[in-house]
């Protein structure tokens, strides 16, 4: 495991990194972001707003090798936000580091620092690499999740 990944927001001269990761997350869940929904989501990240914050995982010499973006939201059950865990990338070539789990780290901590009342999240179920990690964590809920594409 790397001791010398470190996590930290998201810069404007991250852009570039970001974008190739980004893609290599889109081309993973074989999908694609439209041009602008990608500038806007990037400069929604840097504005940290709204509701939407997100981190970076550098290596030793300072390039970003993944990403985690975060939503967060009211609920109605209770007064605290939510925060779900959206989007989390680290590059193939560095995976089983530590990458991962720190960026989901730094979520926690900024969940538990805000007073927040939960982190969530999902992934596909045949998303063995990511289960493996996210087991790690927490157990799998008896949530089922439904969803309608509008």
């Amino acid at each position: 495991m790397t001791s010398t990944i470190t996590i930290r927001p998201p810069k404007a001269s991250d852009k570039q990194a970001w974008l190739g990761h980004w893609q290599g997350y889109i081309t993973f869940y074989e999908s694609s972001v439209a041009d602008d929904i990608t500038e806007a989501t990037w400069e929604r990240l840097l504005e940290g707003k709204p509701n939407l914050f997100g981190f970076v995982a550098c290596d030793e010499n300072g390039a970003v090798i993944g990403f985690v973006h975060c939503v967060t939201h009211l609920g109605t059950w209770e007064t605290g936000k939510d925060c779900y865990l959206e989007d989390l990338f680290v590059d193939p070539a560095v995976r089983g580091q530590g990458a991962g789990r720190k960026l989901i780290e730094a979520v926690i901590e900024k969940a538990r620092n805000e007073g927040w009342r939960k982190v969530y999240w999902k992934t596909s179920k045949n998303n063995v690499t990511a289960r493996t990690l996210y087991d790690r964590f927490t157990a799998v809920s008896d949530w089922v999740s439904y969803e309608i594409e509008i």
